[in-house]
């Protein structure tokens, strides 16, 4: 503790910018177990920047892959197309990352929260980077169970990337660190950070699809093995409860009444 009482931040984290990445429609049973089958509902894609002191800005997800949706080919958009509701030039990774005054060149670190098509879409834009990814993950989105391999476009995250494949939490710099999260996939990772003020977010990733998932009679839908996303669930809201932090469910479909879009910038 430091002579004037308060606890000094061991964190580089500057400050922190959510990304509107499209939207996509989806099914509320997919939000919430068994519960508004045949409901449709809009879902954001999103993804978040956390810029760094030391200029090793960390990008959290890469959303859908924005050469196939610009020239209307490539393997994403048979299979996919149906689901995409809107897709605008400004929602362009490269474009979010231009309003706050970045290129891909400055990210130098992606984590991919999993290998979902419109969580890995942009890798192959960040040659450059360091990519980390759970090793269980990685393994599973190789050679996914059939009934849940449709959202793995092996074309996208297989793009000769180097991953560094972890096993478990990790620091991954000064006040950023994965947490998993398994359940929605085998190796699920949701990306904990502490801004400069001493507030923490947590990214959820698909860990958790709406706030209604922090009932555990509601897990969502389409997870992998249910019983791992509830206990992940119960590990998020743990962890929100025992920081004082905020929860960024990911494909909240009220995500942009509760936070801020790019440029603005959490602190």
């Amino acid at each position: 503790m430091s002579h004037s009482g308060t606890i000094p931040l061991d964190t580089l984290v500057t400050s922190v910018s959510m990304f509107h990445l499209g939207t996509l429609m989806s099914d509320q049973s997919m939000l919430t177990y068994r519960q508004g089958v045949g409901k449709p509902v809009e879902i954001p894609v999103t993804g978040g920047l956390i810029e760094m002191a030391d200029g090793e800005h960390i990008l959290f997800d890469t959303g859908m892959l924005p050469q196939d949706l610009e020239t209307g080919t490539g393997p994403s958009l048979e299979r996919f197309r149906s689901m995409i509701v809107r897709y605008r030039p400004e929602d362009d990774i490269r474009q979010r990352l231009a309003q706050l005054g970045r290129t891909v060149q400055d990210v130098r670190i992606v984590v991919n929260s999993h290998f979902h098509w419109d969580h890995s879409g942009g890798n192959r834009l960040f040659p450059h980077a360091r990519f980390i990814a759970q090793a269980s993950e990685h393994r599973f989105a190789c050679c996914p169970d059939p009934f849940v391999a449709r959202p793995y476009e092996a074309s996208y995250f297989q793009c000769d990337i180097p991953y560094e494949l972890i096993e478990g939490d990790a620091v991954i710099k000064p006040g950023v660190a994965t947490v998993t999260t398994p359940g929605h996939t085998p190796g699920h990772q949701s990306l904990l950070v502490r801004l400069p003020s001493g507030r923490s977010l947590i990214f959820t990733g698909d860990a958790m699809l709406c706030p209604a998932n922090l009932n555990p009679a509601l897990p969502p839908g389409n997870a992998h093995r249910t019983d791992d996303a509830v206990a992940s669930i119960t590990r998020l809201r743990m962890l929100a409860e025992f920081l004082g932090g905020d929860l960024v469910i990911c494909h909240d479909p009220e995500f942009w009444s509760r936070w801020q879009p790019a440029p603005f910038r959490y602190r």
